[in-house]
């Protein structure tokens, strides 16, 4: 597989009061990606109409076609001592570990009304137990709801919130008590536990005036037994590599597989299915779970692309990824994670494996 080749990028580039990923990206950014995110929010509205009109036309569902197939209820405990992650849809988890209770990117509604919601989220924002910690990647709307994190505060009004530089202007303007701005490789270390923010190959915005005003990143989660790598949205690069460096023992990576198509819109800011696989390997984690897929429909792939996807190119890797795990979660379902889970896919996850 190729990728390109980028430059350096493991400090992010500032300047005028934007980031950059690299020095060579600030022209093109500013010239450039205003117009393209307009132009592609355009395409992208009409090809969901036009997938709309085909499948009135030929009965063909672009969504899926039974929901019961990929969604569940599980019962949520207060707090657990052992790795849990219940997937909540998109790039959402609750995380619960050493009875701290994390939240990622949370979301419980639509986006926008141009992308409402395909699935509901797996677990309602009421049946939450005492959420502890948020982490956020970036500002997208997506990942850094509004209403949801609104909610979060009223019920937790004492909760941790970890945001990149520049995001944490927004949560003060919002009365937010415990705010943590990062900068990539900055480490918030709290009594049983440990963040550190790094490097993502990526863009933030939530109007059209603050492009790049705010950082983007990924996450590690460490406590004294396990650790945990969220990587936010992000292209392929080179910063996986330099992670695995510093993180030599990462327990499980929460992955973004989609949207795989279109990729000439994707390939910039956004790893396809195989992308998250090969960025896996360059992080040598031991385990894999899919996120940021299945819950808005963003690009042109069917509801199953990017599982199928990643399931195809997991075959096809076996032998690299020999004692390694991948973990298919259903919207609303928790996982005990433990040090050396075999690789499994549930009986139904397997009838959708082409």
């Amino acid at each position: 597989m190729k990728f390109n080749k980028r430059g350096i990028f493991l400090r992010p580039f500032f300047r005028s009061g934007r980031f950059y990923n690299n020095i060579q990206e600030q022209d093109l950014v500013s010239r450039q990606s205003s117009l393209k995110t307009v132009m592609y929010l355009f395409e992208s509205v009409f090809k969901e109409f036009m997938l709309f009109m085909r499948t009135r036309l030929t009965g063909r569902n672009h969504f899926p076609k039974d929901t019961n197939l990929w969604t569940t209820t599980s019962k949520i405990k207060d707090h657990s001592i052992e790795p849990i992650i219940t997937w909540i849809g998109h790039s959402t988890f609750l995380i619960q570990i050493n009875k701290i209770n994390i939240l990622t990117d949370p979301i419980f509604g639509s986006s926008t009304f141009l992308f409402p919601r395909i699935l509901p989220p797996g677990v309602h924002p009421k049946d939450l137990p005492k959420i502890d910690y948020i982490i956020i990647s970036h500002n997208h709307l997506d990942h850094m709801d509004e209403y949801s994190l609104l909610f979060l505060k009223k019920q937790n009004p004492d909760l941790h919130v970890l945001v990149p530089e520049g995001d944490q202007y927004w949560f003060k303007k919002r009365a937010f008590k415990n705010i943590y701005n990062s900068d990539w490789w900055l480490k918030h270390q709290f009594k049983n536990i440990d963040f550190t923010f790094l490097p993502a190959l990526h863009w933030s915005q939530r109007n059209l005036l603050d492009r790049n005003k705010s950082l983007w990143g990924s996450w590690m989660i460490q406590t004294n037994s396990f650790t945990i790598y969220f990587a936010g949205d992000t292209a392929y690069s080179h910063h996986f590599k330099a992670i695995a460096k510093e993180f030599p023992q990462i327990d499980l990576a929460l992955m973004p597989i989609g949207p795989c198509e279109p990729r000439k819109y994707m390939y910039d800011t956004h790893v396809n299915a195989e992308e998250a696989g090969e960025a896996f390997l360059d992080l040598k984690a031991q385990q894999f779970m899919p996120m940021h897929w299945g819950t808005f429909h963003f690009g042109t792939d069917s509801f199953e692309t990017p599982i199928k996807r990643i399931q195809r190119w997991w075959k096809r890797n076996r032998s690299e990824l020999k004692n390694k795990s991948l973990l298919i979660p259903k919207f609303g379902e928790s996982i005990t994670i433990t040090k050396n889970l075999s690789h499994r896919f549930s009986q139904k996850q397997t009838a959708t494996t082409l």
